[in-house]
């Protein structure tokens, strides 16, 4: 079974007569991930993976979902339902657990975390998987990938737990974020602190760290990583499994309070401020930079005049005549202009083929994450065109520009969808229209534009 096979011709199917399968998230060779629904009486957006497997490795996958779905932690991912389908020949089992909004490891590729994100990323991991830990789980797949947002809320992934102290088979090769014990096919929560380190390393340089399996020599932790990260990231890297910290000694050293000693190494303190959580997908398009002007030098000149062309013009409104007429260069015609009227009121012209442009009546501005604005440095731009019929009413959004963000490609189009506006005036009635919103994201909030393209 392929990815392309999967994206291709499984799209549209429906798993166990209840999960649709809406859209195509990402997978390879004998997995697949989609977004579905889960059903009435409250339709709520979850996330589907799918499995090709059969006999008693089915067997162990549903018996692990099973005990996952009766976990509940806030920063554990929910399990709502698994169980085993058949498409045509193949045997497939299933798991439906909440859907991401974002995944960490979409945001290392553009850029590595901050010192303060890498803080806020690390504490609820560290919560989750000591629940984890306490009800007698290990995690066993800890790494950017399972490390995601969920309504502004940062979880670990939930449909991987295995019983601590268990046997764990490897069905592929392992990687870097299996710990040495983990080709023998232990599981403890030891094995767990190696992932989290290297997670730690990839988060912060954006690669994990190097080393080579076969050798008796630990992971290469780099030097430029700040304190306390390289210290706790060198100590869960131990190939000694003894050795490595436990999260509460991990959670202890991250409080700049007091020092903790680590079995084997006695490390100084160290003072991490953290101010920002988790960084959301962003791409930045350039910083913004402001004139070094005091703000009252700059905006009192502005404001005096302005109050003189206020009154000026409030003075020309009450001596001119009820109605006027002005030329429209090039038609020879003249169009009738109310002393009460508006400025758009003003451009209409007497001849009545000429299309007069809608207004908008209703701006919705995105709701953004906290999180997601802390992270911005400079500007994220996203552009939707939107088609209003002639009641003024949004019938149909699409993305020209998504600043190469689907975070907030996604809140840019869910607020497109509810601008209202009235409707453009052709031969005196409303017609449809098409209009290009512009979204600009930034640390201090959002800004929002727009222009009417047609008629």
């Amino acid at each position: 079974m392929s990815r392309a096979s999967i994206a291709a011709d499984w799209v549209g199917c429906v798993i166990d007569g209840r999960f649709a399968l809406l859209e195509w998230l990402g997978g390879s060779g004998s997995r697949g991930l989609f977004r579905t629904e889960l059903p009435q009486p409250v339709t709520k957006r979850a996330a589907i993976k799918l499995i090709a497997a059969e006999g008693s490795e089915a067997d162990a996958y549903l018996a692990g979902w099973a005990k996952a779905a009766n976990l509940s932690h806030p920063h554990l991912l929910r399990v709502f339902r698994s169980g085993r389908f058949q498409i045509g020949s193949t045997g497939l089992v299933y798991v439906v657990t909440e859907c991401a909004d974002e995944v960490l490891a979409q945001i290392i590729p553009v850029r590595a975390l901050t010192p303060e994100e890498t803080r806020q990323m690390l504490d609820p991991v560290i919560e989750a998987l000591g629940y984890l830990h306490e009800k007698g789980f290990v995690h066993g797949h800890v790494k950017p990938s399972n490390i995601l947002v969920v309504d502004d809320v940062l979880k670990l992934s939930g449909d991987s737990v295995a019983a601590g102290g268990g046997v764990r088979v490897i069905s592929q090769a392992p990687s870097i974020y299996d710990a040495p014990e983990v080709a023998r096919g232990a599981t403890a929560p030891a094995t767990d602190v190696w992932a989290l380190g290297v997670t730690l390393v990839e988060a912060l340089t954006q690669r994990p760290p190097e080393w080579e399996r076969g050798t008796h020599q630990e992971p290469v932790v780099p030097v430029t990583i700040p304190r306390p990260f390289g210290e706790i990231a060198r100590e869960c890297l131990r190939r000694d499994a003894e050795r490595r910290p436990t999260l509460r000694e991990i959670k202890a050293r991250l409080e700049p309070s007091r020092p903790i000693e680590f079995p084997g190494r006695k490390v100084e303190k160290a003072v991490v401020e953290a101010t920002a959580p988790v960084a959301a997908e962003d791409m930045v398009e350039g910083p913004e930079t402001d004139e070094a002007v005091p703000v009252k030098k700059r905006v009192l000149p502005l404001v005096v005049g302005l109050l003189v062309v206020v009154v000026a013009l409030a003075v020309w409104m009450v001596r001119r005549p009820a109605t006027q007429s002005a030329a429209i260069p090039g038609t020879g015609l003249s169009a009738v202009q109310s002393g009460a009227g508006s400025a758009a009121g003003a451009a209409v012209a007497a001849e009545p083929s000429l299309p007069v442009k809608g207004e908008v009546t209703q701006r919705v501005a995105p709701e953004v994450a906290s999180y997601a604005l802390k992270t911005i440095h400079g500007t994220v731009a996203v552009a939707v065109g939107v088609s209003v019929d002639a009641n003024g009413d949004v019938t149909n959004a699409e993305l020209k520009s998504t600043g190469k963000s689907r975070y907030f490609a996604r809140v840019a189009m869910e607020a497109a969808r509810g601008w209202k506006f009235k409707a453009a005036l052709k031969d005196g009635q409303p017609v449809s229209s098409v209009w290009m919103l512009r979204f600009k994201f930034r640390q201090s909030g959002t800004e929002t534009s727009s222009v009417e393209e047609t008629p």
